[in-house]
């Protein structure tokens, strides 16, 4: 695991504050964010903020804030050689008081939702947007989940990987903070703000020879 603060320079970083399209307005209401698969991925649900999907910098130009930060964050740490990178899965969130993410690993969520069968991303990135001294935790996990197992997300087989409170991994919300480990392998949750909004945004780093299902069905989108 990697907690880097204060990551991004600070003009990079005002500027993700300042665009109006960078992270959501809301994810709508209720305590529980993203409780169904894929739920802010359909144009016409009440919140629009979709998984969006690039090749790379290497492959295609970094043309929009976004991309930059991709760039910006996984320039110089990928463990792996460009060819062997199918590219970068990403997205934003914005969390109202109350609101929190429950226990989950960033899976392949299409091929779940057809097969039921589990894969992950290799490895993944959290970055913080604006600053809020409540703005909660982000709680890791002890076990992680193997990939092509069947069925590994039902509530009957999370239930014994959560670890107890005191086991847990406690990273406090932090603005323009980084957190780079295993997300689409090991449970994580969060804990909600007590005030303020905390604001998101995910990155999963996918290898070539595991590609995410929405690839093959044109289910991502692109800037």
């Amino acid at each position: 695991m990697i907690i880097l603060d204060d990551f991004l320079d600070k003009d990079l970083y005002l500027k993700t504050l300042e665009d109006s399209d960078f992270y959501p307005e809301s994810m709508g209401d209720g305590d529980k964010i993203a409780a169904d698969l894929n739920n802010y991925h359909n144009e016409q649900a009440s919140c629009y903020a979709p998984y969006m999907f690039w090749d790379g910098w290497w492959r295609s130009p970094a043309n929009t804030l976004k991309k930059q930060i991709v760039q910006n964050i996984w320039g110089s740490r990928l463990a792996y050689q460009h060819d062997d990178i199918l590219g970068f899965e990403y997205w934003t969130r914005t969390y109202n008081p109350g609101q929190y993410l429950q226990t989950h690993v960033d899976e392949d969520t299409f091929l779940y939702a057809r097969d039921k069968i589990f894969t992950g991303p290799i490895t993944g990135s959290v970055l913080y947007g604006c600053e809020n001294k409540n703005g909660g935790y982000i709680e890791i996990h002890k076990n992680a989940l193997l990939d092509g197992t069947s069925e590994a997300l039902e509530k009957e087989n999370t239930r014994n990987l959560v670890s107890d409170i005191e086991d847990r991994e406690r990273i406090a919300y932090k603005g323009n903070r980084l957190i780079i480990f295993d997300v689409g392998h090991v449970m994580h949750n969060t804990t909600p703000a007590l005030s303020g909004t905390r604001q998101v945004m995910i990155i999963n780093v996918w290898h070539k020879n595991n590609p995410p299902l929405a690839l093959a069905l044109n289910e991502f989108y692109y800037e």
